[in-house]
């Protein structure tokens, strides 16, 4: 099924564009990623209608994808983990949240957590992907401490429990995989950008 969607779309673009080897190849492994993000998506959407989580689950994942998107951090390293990372993070921590209510005082420390983690760790980036550009790396760390600071703000000044759940699941997830000993554990490199070998000129 992916590799008809893949084939089929890369002959489609090719109809209207010029694409040699390598385009088609980062075409290929783009459309790849878009077909793993839709089928896990509509998997995760299923799982959250049938455990009554839909709402707590899109919750969740406004808040998990804003600091994410930042912040990067670990990616599973076969699809078999990537399926479980996914079942995980997406439905039991929504149904943590709905069904387990973080303390006040405990989420004060989550958050007090976060701002050290993302000062001293994020952007935490993957070997197939280092980050690479230092001004990339800087706007990275300076907008994951701003989400943090609002997501704190928010968590000061709300009063629905379920959202302040959200986001403190959500900060508490990703300050995990961000972290050094995350990567240790799962034998995965951390600070993927030292060790890229740089080309002439590179930022």
């Amino acid at each position: 099924m992916k590799e008809k969607f893949v084939n089929s779309s890369i002959n489609f673009i090719s109809k209207y564009q010029k694409c040699d080897d390598l385009k088609i190849l980062k075409l290929r492994y783009g459309l790849e990623g878009i077909y793993s993000l839709i089928v896990k998506l509509t998997i995760v959407i299923i799982i959250s209608i049938i455990t009554k989580t839909i709402f707590e689950t899109l919750l969740f994942l406004l808040f998990y994808a804003c600091i994410r998107a930042c912040s990067y951090g670990m990616h599973a390293k076969s699809n078999l983990s990537c399926w479980i990372m996914t079942i995980i993070i997406y439905n039991v921590i929504p149904y943590l949240t709905k069904n387990f209510i973080i303390p006040s005082y405990i989420g004060y420390i989550i958050l007090g957590i976060a701002i050290i983690s993302m000062i001293l760790w994020s952007p935490a980036d993957t070997p197939k992907k280092p980050l690479i550009r230092v001004k990339q790396r800087h706007m990275c760390k300076i907008t994951s401490i701003c989400i943090v600071l609002i997501y704190s703000l928010i968590f000061c000044i709300n009063k629905n429990t379920l959202i302040n759940n959200a986001l403190l699941y959500a900060l508490l997830v990703q300050c995990i995989l961000i972290n050094p000993i995350t990567y240790k554990l799962s034998k995965t490199k951390f600070n993927n950008y030292k060790y890229y070998k740089k080309k002439p000129n590179t930022v």
